[in-house]
């Protein structure tokens, strides 16, 4: 952006001109600056051997289903119950592992596919808001607030979820519309769709955005309800039904958490608190045309992503990953609102408010500064996940570890239904959850398993009656892992197993309940 002359005297405006373009560099220094803290991240976590968030565990064993050729959508057992996830990531996860061979062997092909996902989303970003600006600063600015809020949104950028995927399609999907394309547009939603199921009215408001031109809405409204009805249904009859019950009955039975409803906008607007206050600057002293069809289409987002993101982000199970769209079309507003402010400040021949506007971008960016060795696991965090897989594959007999089921595959055990998973289909109830439940409670009663692994701080603080019929608890050899947000903590047993066993890999484990088993 080249910065005009003004009403200041010569030597005020020259000292203005080169702390401007000192701020210039900066912000474009700052910003690739985020983009390799997030690839340096992200190579270094990519053949992490274990799990880096808790719930990665079961999406692996879920793509290891497709590889191996079982269904991803069958009837829910205590031996595997499916996400309540749309199939797409899990697809492409399998097909990326299939052709990496050795080298996307456990997590990394998924982790793969989410970092070039999140480069993809970077190069989006840059793309919508050059688009609309025909300016390169504000663009890089945009794509750099996104990348710099990699830990603000739980390191979900290139972790082995649909997260990263699903906001990189969004985007797509916006850039296409934007660019002119609803029905390529809808086909992209439609893809979007199949990464994450909660889109479907969020795709309907934002196509809705092209009323103006009533021929192209109604053209890429039903090339996205057909293709999603053709996909629905194929998925549907090739699942036996399972398909629909876990997409959207299960999904449909989560509660809300007043707390998440509460807070999620606070965990919004904080921080990113500087690019609100230019967003709404920008409003105010550089007004929008609303009924231009840019302006409809970034109405129609805004309205659609904040308050329903909002909304799916008050549910049960919701963290910061479901957020990650909002601080995507945050970033884009950001940018444009960026260009505005600029083309205001130029006409107001006002080299200060120039300098301003840059020096809030250069704190904003310099304000999520991190550094990306904290979030780099260590070699000790790989000894004691070792400790741990060895002190599972010591236990003779079948251990169910309830929420890292990839594990027990390491372990050379069997894997079994993730605890996440089994908690929706529970929490949903009718006949389909009673019948699980029951088999269940019959596994634990009849001591199917020889040890049970939990999450919890005390055994008694878990959601199933598991102490009932394994009252002994011993500590496992994996409480250095604390970057994981539910770490394996106890192991638990049936009166008739030794304590010694568990213990021979962890002499120090602690056990917590010595005298569950004295006859009464």
């Amino acid at each position: 952006m080249s910065i005009e002359g003004s009403r200041q005297n010569p030597s005020e405006s020259a000292v203005l001109l080169r702390f401007s373009e000192s701020l210039r560099a900066a912000i474009v220094a700052l910003s690739a600056l985020f983009v390799l803290l997030f690839l340096y991240a992200a190579a270094r976590r990519m053949y992490f051997p274990y799990e880096v968030e808790w719930i990665e565990s079961g999406v692996l064993v879920s793509v290891l289903r497709i590889v191996h050729g079982q269904g991803l959508y069958v009837a829910p057992t205590a031996d595997y119950v499916a996400y309540l996830y749309a199939p797409l990531y899990f697809y492409l996860s399998a097909t990326i592992m299939k052709f990496a061979g050795a080298a996307g062997h456990g997590y990394a092909a998924l982790r793969l596919l989410s970092t070039l996902s999140t480069l993809g989303t970077f190069a989006a970003i840059y793309a919508l808001v050059r688009t609309e600006t025909r300016r390169h600063l504000p663009a890089i600015a945009a794509a750099g607030l996104y990348a710099a809020c990699y830990p603000v949104l739980g390191l979900f950028y290139d972790t082995g979820r649909v997260d990263a995927l699903f906001v990189f399609l969004m985007l797509l999907a916006l850039l296409a519309q934007r660019r002119g394309y609803p029905v390529l547009a809808a086909i992209l939603w439609a893809l979007v769709f199949q990464t994450k199921q909660s889109v479907l009215p969020l795709a309907t408001i934002i196509l809705c955005a092209e009323w103006q031109r009533p021929r192209k809405m109604v053209a890429a409204l039903v090339t996205f309800f057909t293709i999603v009805a053709v996909t629905f249904l194929a998925f549907n009859h090739a699942t036996g039904g399972w398909y629909v019950f876990y997409m959207f009955h299960i999904a449909g039975g989560l509660p809300i958490v007043p707390r998440q409803l509460i807070l999620f906008w606070p965990f919004v607007l904080l921080p990113t608190s500087i690019a609100w206050t230019l967003i709404f600057g920008s409003l105010w002293l550089a007004p929008v045309r609303l009924r231009s069809s840019r302006t409809q289409l970034y109405l129609f987002a805004s309205l659609a992503i904040y308050l329903g993101i909002w909304f799916v982000a008050s549910h049960d199970g919701a963290s910061a990953n479901a957020d990650m769209p909002v601080f995507a079309i945050t970033t884009i507003l950001f940018g444009i609102a960026l260009a505005r402010l600029f083309d205001w400040a130029k006409i107001k021949d006002s080299l200060h408010a120039q300098a301003i506007l840059m020096m809030a971008v250069t704190v904003q960016l310099f304000a999520l500064l991190y550094n990306p060795g904290r979030y780099v696991p260590s070699h000790a965090s790989i000894v004691l996940g070792q400790q741990f897989i060895d002190q599972v594959r010591d236990v003779p007999g079948d251990v169910y570890i309830f929420n890292h089921s990839y594990d027990a595959i390491l372990a050379g055990k069997q894997p079994h239904a993730e605890g996440e998973a089994l908690h929706a289909v529970l929490n949903a109830g009718g006949p389909v959850a009673t019948q699980l439940r029951t088999e269940v409670a019959a596994s634990l009663a009849t001591h199917r398993y020889s040890a049970i692994v939990i999450d919890a701080g005390t055994p008694s603080g878990d959601w199933l009656p598991f102490t009932q019929d394994y009252p002994q608890a011993v500590s496992s050899a994996s409480d250095g892992l604390a970057f994981l947000t539910s770490k394996p903590r106890w192991f638990l047993l049936p009166c008739s197993a030794s304590v010694t066993e568990v213990q021979q890999s962890n002499p120090q484990g602690m056990v917590l309940v010595p005298g569950a088993c004295s006859p009464r």
